[in-house]
């Protein structure tokens, strides 16, 4: 087992009911500035990893429950408004190879156990389309830091966020990270080439100790192939095959009104550009399996 991503994971965790927030007209107000500086030290200026827990004490607290759809939004929206304020802090220019012309923070809403028909909500500079969420280790296309939002579950088993230092597997092996990745056929993301995914599994990834069926937990990502760390799932399954589940996920990313940033980040990566069109690959096909099936088997942290 890796140490570096024991470490990272061991110091990323924060928990978001030890600081003080009022609940104002159904919002959770203003976003206390030494949780957003916490953030900063850890995602920008640290390893690169922050996982936010504690959304169901602090809904209790104020007389919420988390298993109560409106109430779970209300953290969802929390968690998208600290990550809006830590993006204001950062200076991304340290943190991306290529120029980006970062100009808004935008989220989208998904099943994580379904199909999704809806890439994003502003369709600034990519079409709406159908999709799988990707749960093969990768990187998000184009967007140096992310932040995905998991839970509650229901009657979900599995579905864990791992996160995987592929900077230290890059570092060791003597990888250039334009080599790690390749274009997804199905997706914008870059998926780790799979002649490396089994090492860093092995070594370098932790799947994370989180109660997503009683909480909700944001992960904050520094998600640049060059410099950052990679992240996947574990497989989600239904608990109870004969009930229906439901795997709430929310997406947070930078992006940007110009598309020649995208051409030039992938350029960088030396990649082709993606087809904007594309539909979902079939269950129990190749590019199916091998980028929207869930890991198997991960050492989870803590054990």
């Amino acid at each position: 087992m890796s140490t570096t991503i024991t470490d990272i994971v061991k110091q990323a965790d924060v928990d978001v009911s030890a600081y003080e927030v009022s609940l104002v007209d159904g919002r959770f107000t203003p976003v206390p500035g030494d949780l957003v500086t916490r953030l900063v030290d850890l995602v920008a200026d640290g390893a690169g990893l922050a996982v936010l827990r504690g959304a169901s004490t602090l809904l209790a607290r104020h007389g919420r429950d988390i298993r109560d759809e409106a109430d779970a939004a209300l953290v969802r929206d929390y968690f998208e408004a600290i990550f809006q304020e830590f993006s204001a802090e950062v200076d991304f220019s340290l943190h991306t190879p290529v120029v980006m012309g970062y100009d808004q923070v935008a989220s989208m809403d998904v099943d994580g156990f379904n199909k999704n028909t809806r890439f994003t909500p502003n369709s600034d500079h990519t079409e709406s389309r159908e999709f799988l969420t990707t749960k093969c280790v990768h990187f998000d296309a184009a967007t140096t830091f992310i932040g995905n939002v998991y839970g509650p579950y229901t009657n979900i088993t599995g579905g864990l966020p791992i996160v995987s230092d592929t900077r230290a597997f890059c570092r060791l092996n003597d990888v250039d990270p334009a080599d790690l990745v390749e274009l997804m056929p199905h997706s914008y993301n870059v998926a780790v080439k799979e002649e490396y995914t089994e090492a860093i599994l092995a070594d370098h990834s932790l799947a994370l100790d989180v109660d997503l069926d009683a909480d909700m937990v944001m992960v904050v990502l520094n998600n640049e192939v060059d410099g950052g760390l990679a992240h996947a799932g574990t497989t989600p399954r239904l608990t109870d095959p004969a009930k229906p589940g439901k795997r709430p996920l929310r997406h947070i990313e930078l992006q940007f009104a110009d598309g020649e940033n995208l051409n030039n980040w992938y350029r960088h990566y030396r990649l082709p550009i993606p087809e904007v069109h594309v539909t979902v690959p079939e269950v129990d096909t190749p590019d199916h399996d091998r980028y929207h099936l869930g890991v198997g088997a991960v050492p989870a942290a803590g054990s």
